[in-house]
């Protein structure tokens, strides 16, 4: 007998769509295999995925927008084989957010397909359930009511964390690269994004080896006290007092092949001269360990720089740049449950006040506070503009009378120009990575913005 009812095949960044939908199938009575519950650390994960479809009494190939991913696409031949011996269902399921005419692979088009572009429910999930089962639903049924409390209908799920997606994305390379470290801003800590990292880190490489370090902050730590600190964060004993002894420390455990995860924070607050002799350990390391090594690297002016500044001769030339994705209402929301005392958002109360502050993280607990002592949204906006976080960080670009000029003439401005990725302007490049800024427009047309009106207010205000 199958242990599970279906394997659900699918590429990563499709996470947290097929994270909602196998709530949806275990609430229908279905047991699920999904890799990210069922891969054990220490284990050959291809093996275990082996084992998983031929312990599956079905697959379920899910498509998207970003369509099949490539791991997804070995899955899915290995289950057709399956299908061919042994009468196996495979199914294509369509997810929401996938195009209308969706691109199904050539192996899938003489399946039955089932389309969930209009949701987790409804008869498109009784469909589904009808294919991993063999039990026809009866006329008139759908999953929705199944499941419906006797006095309304089921309510919607809530909107996925946007952070799920960059999450996924980062644990996907560890499937390539044994060793992962990621260099991160402080400040997104914010929605708890280093501290959910860190945690599933633990789960995927075990507690000994997903080490979450931080140097000695502000810029007067000799090398000495920048290097001592990391190591002894990192369990190397006696700590290392150079830069040269933190790489060969980690050159050991490279080579003996343990798998690690370092997830290295506060470096921007950090001395200078440190970060560059960091930077400078992880290439070498990265030059001589490649295909066992992947440096990802996420925000901050200081790491951008050497990243960018000196094109290919940069010292994190070499590392893989990720971005934190921008928050959306079902972060909002959720943080609005955690925070002191506790709110209960709408989704549209939640768009409003992300639309009011421009998805600024900053203004982010601000908004909420004042929403829990019942202020109306058009006020709330009006108080953003006092934020002392806000004042504060417009205060210290005033301080310097040669970009007291330049701001101003910027917070005339709505549109600041075109957007790249290393901006050559240094007042809007520190703009920018203080938040106040953001690019808009497609990928290939981004211009520079400001986050919202409040923001050009309180700009204006300390200049005055």
């Amino acid at each position: 007998m199958p242990s599970f009812d279906c394997f659900l095949s699918h590429n990563s960044k499709d996470k947290p769509a097929v994270r909602a939908l196998k709530l949806a199938l275990e609430g229908q009575g279905l047991r699920c295999w999904l890799d990210e519950e069922q891969l054990r650390p220490g284990l050959p994960w291809q093996s275990l995925l082996e084992q998983g479809i031929k312990g599956a009494a079905s697959v379920a190939v899910c498509v998207a927008a970003d369509g099949i991913g490539p791991w997804e696409d070995e899955e899915m031949r290995a289950a057709l084989t399956l299908a061919v011996r042994d009468g196996r269902p495979v199914i294509p399921v369509v997810l929401p957010g996938a195009p209308v005419q969706p691109e199904l692979p050539l192996f899938l088009t003489n399946r039955t397909w089932v389309d969930l572009r209009g949701g987790l429910d409804g008869e498109g999930l009784a469909r589904l359930v009808w294919g991993i089962t063999g039990r026809r639903p009866a006329p008139g049924t759908d999953a929705a009511a199944t499941t419906a409390p006797a006095d309304g209908p089921a309510a919607g799920p809530p909107p996925l964390p946007s952070d799920s997606v960059f999450l996924d994305e980062v644990f996907e390379l560890l499937y390539s690269y044994p060793t992962l470290i990621l260099l991160a801003q402080k400040d997104r800590e914010l929605n708890g994004s280093l501290a959910a990292l860190h945690e599933r880190a633990r789960e995927h490489c075990g507690p000994e080896r997903a080490l979450r370090l931080a140097p000695p902050q502000g810029p007067e730590a000799t090398e000495a006290e920048f290097f001592a600190t990391l190591g002894r964060r990192a369990g190397m004993q006696p700590p290392p007092q150079d830069a040269g002894a933190f790489e060969s420390r980690l050159e050991d455990r490279l080579a003996a092949g343990e798998r690690l995860f370092l997830l290295i924070s506060g470096l921007d607050s950090c001395a200078d001269a440190g970060r560059s002799r960091l930077a400078a350990c992880l290439r070498g390391l990265s030059d001589f360990h490649g295909e066992a090594l992947r440096v990802v690297l996420v925000g901050g002016e200081g790491l951008a720089g050497l990243k960018y500044a000196q094109g290919d001769l940069s010292l994190l030339s070499h590392a893989e740049p990720r971005h934190w994705p921008e928050w959306n209402t079902g972060d909002l929301m959720d943080q609005a449950r955690r925070s002191t005392p506790p709110l209960d958002l709408s989704a549209e109360d939640a768009l409003a006040i992300l639309t009011a502050i421009g998805g600024h993280p900053r203004l982010i607990l601000d908004a909420l506070r004042l929403r829990a002592k019942g202020r109306p949204l058009p006020e709330c906006t009006q108080r953003l503009e006092h934020s002392s976080q806000i004042e504060a960080q417009f205060s210290a670009i005033a301080q310097d009378p040669d970009q007291c000029q330049d701001l101003k003439d910027w917070l005339a401005r709505s549109d600041l120009g075109v957007f790249r990725i290393w901006i050559s302007d240094p007042l809007l490049r520190r703009l920018y990575w203080l938040n106040l800024l953001r690019a808009e427009g497609s990928a290939d047309q981004e211009r520079l913005v400001w986050r919202c009106p409040a923001l050009v207010r309180a700009g204006l205000r300390v200049l005055s």
